[in-house]
């Protein structure tokens, strides 16, 4: 019986191409940096409570495409959306997904409060099932350092992630095996034993 094919996502060669991105390496320290907000030992359930895809046909267009996709259980947690123009980058949009009541806990303020107190990021409930109503998404642009200075102020981080995190391992896993690629998440990894 012959094995499946590797899914493009999954492959070696987007892999490769994925380090070719301007950002490669902050891409790398950001995901590693979630994973270790996520879990306490990240390595120990790779496959099984995430997963990671690299150049995803998610949202592909002539003028812009995923790059990674992180998953945790059966939902999307962190990606970064590459923006171009005559092909070439012109920005990274990031997008993670927070605990709506954490990040309300930890900030005294709605979503809605934050949303407009926080002008050049986008933040907002997410409609997607598996969170339950307990979802919220920010979007920040890795290049605009106004907007970078916004999304610091905010506490992004194990007291707002773990708990998202918690709510979906519990849903079981999603259906990304498949997407899954090796390369990129040991990569990664690498960057998380780095961290300490």
């Amino acid at each position: 019986m012959s094995k499946a094919p590797v899914r493009p996502a999954a492959s070696v060669e987007n892999f490769e191409r994925l380090q070719g991105d301007p950002l490669f390496e902050d891409l790398a320290e950001l995901i590693a940096e979630v994973l270790s907000y996520a879990f306490d030992a990240p390595a120990a359930v790779e496959i099984e409570q995430w997963t990671i895809s690299c150049l995803p046909s998610t949202n592909r267009s002539a003028d812009r495409h995923r790059l990674f996709t992180l998953n945790i259980g059966p939902m999307e947690v962190l990606s970064v959306e590459c923006h171009l123009v005559g092909g070439q980058p012109i920005e990274h949009v990031m997008s993670v997904f927070v605990s709506s009541s954490a990040l309300e806990s930890r900030t005294g303020c709605s979503i809605e409060e934050l949303a407009a107190k926080h002008d050049l990021l986008g933040i907002r409930r997410t409609a997607l099932a598996s969170a339950d109503g307990d979802g919220t998404m920010i979007d920040c642009s890795l290049e605009d350092s106004d907007a970078l200075e916004q999304f610091a102020e905010l506490p992004v981080d194990a007291s707002t992630v773990r708990p998202l995190a918690e709510h979906l391992v519990a849903k079981g896993k999603g259906p990304f095996r498949q997407y899954h690629n090796p390369g990129f998440a040991k990569y990664v990894l690498e960057r998380s034993v780095d961290h300490g």
